[in-house]
């Protein structure tokens, strides 16, 4: 995408976005409905043909569907790298007789691995987490926030869950700093204030082979979420390519079954955004402007517990408030405390980069027009910084209706959430109702991040890269 001409560029960028704010046990869940046992595709092959496929539960499934939800985290700051980088460096080695395979494995590929190594660690932190995929593709296959999970809720034994999340958490940390490392290591220097666009090559087999590669990626990624969709409307879907009949009748059970659930998530996730707004915009208003000693460790408290697996920031704040004096287990309130802490990141973070980008003497003059301080930053940097705040809104808004691992942890018969009936219904084997929800799960996030793109003019999913 970076160094070729490829047909509908910008769709598959845009498109190949898409899998960071889609819910990732949604994709797991629909690679059951195509590859389980008895999967579409899996019964389509075995009875049409007589191929029999290995099944999709165990090892192999959690890293292909982890894999095509979490390329992004390197593409988008790839694609960026790349495009930043001075042309003058890779056209010199053509010059000297490099073949473009040689240019890119010893002039390209170098220069690129610190945004490489980079986006490879921020897959790790957020894969060890994972607990969505693997609790409904591993089978037996057990990782460190399945086993958290069970040892909360099958042995009611929070110490044991806790030094299992000691591990993970160490993990975490050890990956947060390698991340520094990474991206604060001296490198080459690429980008001069005379670069110019790199070119791109124009060669019609480069240029299809490069539409061929990025269609099949980006086709088998979204495949599980249209699979959803097109089952949401099934009444019967068994051996055939196509279900045999459509209805809404899975639409009605889910709503009949699930509008208390609906009601909760819609509710969470406004409070949630609402307060990650407020204090994310003024956190990031201190981080950036005000000059107070060690100022880095905000940055740090704050963004802990992004790359904290949801599972171990659940089980931290149930022991911290299950008992006296806060007894909150089970309560909205424990919920609307956690999705807090874990989506405060996205708020501070955006509001940190525009303000990094805002000229101060904006304020300055402001204030030296007799404005207060509060008058100021409500009507002087607010509007300023609002496109970088609604970018971490939405994505706070968005990811919050599909959270499912700290919930899982946290939630009463009284607090479900959409993404607590999905899983409840994939688990009792209730295929139409999980696929309706699923869908509608699906089709709110897109709207959103749609309705947002709109308003600020750009492609706010880029803000997860």
């Amino acid at each position: 995408l970076a160094r070729v001409q490829v047909p509908f560029r910008n769709a598959f960028i845009a498109l190949g976005t898409l899998p960071l704010i889609l819910p990732p046990f949604v994709g797991a869940y629909s690679w059951i409905l195509l590859l389980g046992r008895q999967g579409v595709l899996t019964t389509l092959l075995r009875e049409g043909l007589g191929i029999r496929l290995p099944g999709i539960i165990g090892p192999f499934g959690v890293i292909i569907t982890m894999t095509l939800g979490y390329y992004p985290f390197v593409l988008l700051p790839l694609l960026g790298a790349l495009a930043a980088t001075d042309p003058s460096v890779e056209e010199s080695a053509l010059t000297l007789g490099a073949t473009p395979l040689r240019r890119l494995l010893t002039v390209t590929l170098p220069l690129a691995l610190p945004t490489i190594g980079a986006g490879a660690i921020i897959v790790f932190m957020r894969a060890i987490g994972n607990f969505g995929v693997p609790a409904l593709l591993g089978g037996e296959f057990y990782v460190l926030p399945t086993l958290i999970y069970f040892e909360v809720m099958g042995n009611f034994n929070l110490h044991g869950a806790g030094a299992i999340a000691l591990v993970s958490t160490l993990f975490s940390i050890g990956s947060l700093l390698a991340l520094r490392w990474v991206t604060g290591r001296g490198g080459f220097v690429t980008i001069t204030s005379q670069a110019r666009a790199v070119q791109q090559s124009a060669q019609p087999a480069a240029r299809w082979l490069g539409f061929a590669f990025c269609a099949v990626v980006i086709g088998v990624s979204l495949l599980p979420h249209a699979t959803v969709l097109l089952s949401s409307f099934a009444d019967r879907w068994v051996a055939t390519p196509l279900p045999t009949a459509l209805s809404l009748a899975n639409y009605r059970k889910a709503f009949t079954l699930s509008m208390d659930a609906i009601r909760n998530s819609l509710i969470l996730a406004v409070a949630t955004t609402v307060l990650c707004v407020i204090a994310g915009s003024l956190m990031a208003h201190t981080a950036a402007r005000k000059r107070l000693p060690g100022r880095w460790v905000i940055d740090i408290t704050i963004m802990l517990p992004f790359v904290l697996p949801g599972i171990m920031v659940g089980v931290a704040i149930l022991t911290a408030f299950n008992g006296p004096p806060f007894n909150l287990a089970g309560t909205g309130t424990i919920l609307l405390i956690a999705y807090f802490i874990r989506r405060l990141p996205y708020t501070f973070r955006s509001g940190f980069a525009a303000l990094t980008q805002t000229d101060v003497s904006l304020e300055e003059a402001s204030l030296t027009c007799g404005a207060t301080q509060a008058t100021t930053f409500r009507r002087v940097t607010l509007p300023l910084i609002a496109p970088g705040v609604l970018a971490g809104a939405t994505i706070t808004f968005a990811t919050l209706l599909g959270e499912l691992t700290t919930t899982l942890l946290l939630y009463s018969a009284r607090w479900k959430t959409i993404s607590v009936k999905i899983f409840e219904f994939v688990s009792y084997d209730q295929t139409g109702p999980a696929s309706a929800l699923g869908a509608l799960l699906v089709a709110t996030v897109l709207v959103t991040v749609w309705i947002a793109n709109r308003l600020s003019g750009k492609n706010l999913t880029s803000a997860l890269g």
